[in-house]
């Protein structure tokens, strides 16, 4: 099987969209089946994938450049697509125009694949020769719309539409999710498939390493931290922490959070309520740290904390119990499933049942131990799981249908 993945673009700053690039591929290379993937990427990307890249199994492929007549055609091919959609499909001659336009169709269609895999919710260019899949991580804004501008929820409802319908399959990592898209979305349960996340190997490569006071050392962090990383999305519910440790402070217990990811415009409201309640002593906010960082700061944190709001499935709490480092979270979607014990869970919205639990974890050696116990019971199951299987059958069932229902190229 030859496939192509197609990770150009995608960086640090996506979070799990990243590291989720990193699981898929590391799987890619392990799977029998696969004889070789044609890696798209950018030329930015070069140094980050630098070391899966030497893999023989790998072909990369820079993508073309992004000038100002490449933005040209992108920008107008995706003009033709969403006013196709737009018009409820009714003028092919729309759909005709955006495979004139497109130059990423005509950049793909040189390359002899039998499938086109992209781990985020839009390809680059759809009436390819061959089918593409995309992986849907989540559909957030209709859970939390308050969490996005009218435009923002337009435009996300939209462009998820066109990518649902136009790509030949869905890869998603929980049940949860193939759900919503059902639900909302005109497609059906075949078109979905559950493939879950490839935690049995570690994001970041074990030859590399950093040490533990260069780290504490460049971002001023003493001994005993708790640790959140995640951008700082409204949903992330960094505020419900603040409020935790203001709590735990006015009870005698003083706390040391460092959260790391990128610092977004909701970050100002999260600066000003850390000032308001005078705990900038207490709080760090990093922002995105290199993966030998976050890997390193994993291992010494005395505690991770994850208070979000909504999540497809938690990239920190894998690696929380990846590590070995006591972990808690919060009570939603597939991360009571992935932890599998309500002793470490906690409401997102109880600020006192979260600073309650990270006194106790914080304090507790036994209960620290069983946490560790259970993360080590956890990963035991991840190693064991073939991931590989899952995903090559339903590539082998895409392939499959493609051959037997050839889409008009």
């Amino acid at each position: 099987m030859r496939i192509g993945f197609y990770i150009a673009n995608i960086k640090h700053s996506d979070g799990g969209i990243y590291q989720y690039s990193i699981y898929v591929l590391k799987m890619l290379i392990k799977c029998s089946e696969v004889n070789e993937i044609v890696v798209f990427l950018s030329k930015e990307q070069k140094e980050t994938f630098q070391q899966l890249l030497s893999h023989p199994k790998i072909k990369s492929v820079y993508n073309q450049s992004n000038n100002l007549i490449y933005r040209f055609f992108k920008k107008t091919a995706e003009f033709y697509m969403t006013r196709y959609y737009l018009t409820n499909k009714r003028n092919s001659h729309l759909l005709s125009l955006y495979k004139i336009f497109n130059p990423d169709r005509w950049f793909l269609n040189k390359f002899a694949l039998d499938l086109l895999h992209v781990p985020r919710q839009h390809s680059p260019a759809y009436l390819l020769k061959f089918p593409v899949v995309i992986t849907m991580h989540d559909v957030q804004h209709f859970h939390f719309p308050e969490f996005f501008s009218p435009i923002e929820r337009i435009y996300k409802s939209l462009s998820y539409y066109t990518s649902l319908c136009e790509c030949e399959h869905v890869i998603v990592s929980y049940k949860h999710i193939k759900e919503d898209i059902v639900k909302y979305f005109p497609l059906t349960d075949k078109q979905v498939s559950v493939c879950p996340v490839p935690m049995d190997q570690d994001w970041v490569s074990e030859d590399e390493e950093t040490k533990p006071m260069q780290v504490k050392v460049k971002y001023n962090i003493p001994d005993q931290f708790i640790l959140t990383p995640a951008a700082t999305w409204e949903h992330k519910n960094h505020l419900a922490v603040i409020e935790a440790i203001s709590i735990l402070r006015s009870e005698g217990f003083k706390v040391f959070w460092v959260a790391t990811g990128n610092k977004t415009n909701f970050y100002d409201k999260i600066e000003n309520r850390i000032k308001e309640l005078n705990l900038s002593d207490q709080i760090k906010f990093t922002g995105i740290v290199s993966d030998i960082e976050l890997k390193e700061l994993f291992k010494i944190a005395s505690l991770v904390v994850i208070p979000t709001l909504y999540e497809a499935g938690s990239g920190p709490l894998f690696e929380s119990i990846r590590y070995g480092t006591p972990v808690i979270c919060s009570n939603v979607t597939s991360l009571p499933e992935t932890i599998d014990n309500s002793a470490y869970i906690f409401d997102p919205h109880d600020h006192k049942q979260i600073a309650e639990l990270i006194k106790k974890m914080l304090t507790d050696a036994d209960f620290v131990n069983e946490n560790k116990i259970n993360s080590k019971r956890l990963m035991n199951q991840f190693i064991n799981n073939n991931y590989c299987d899952q995903f090559i059958s339903t590539y082998k069932s895409v392939i499959s249908n493609n051959i037997t229902h050839p889409k008009l190229n």
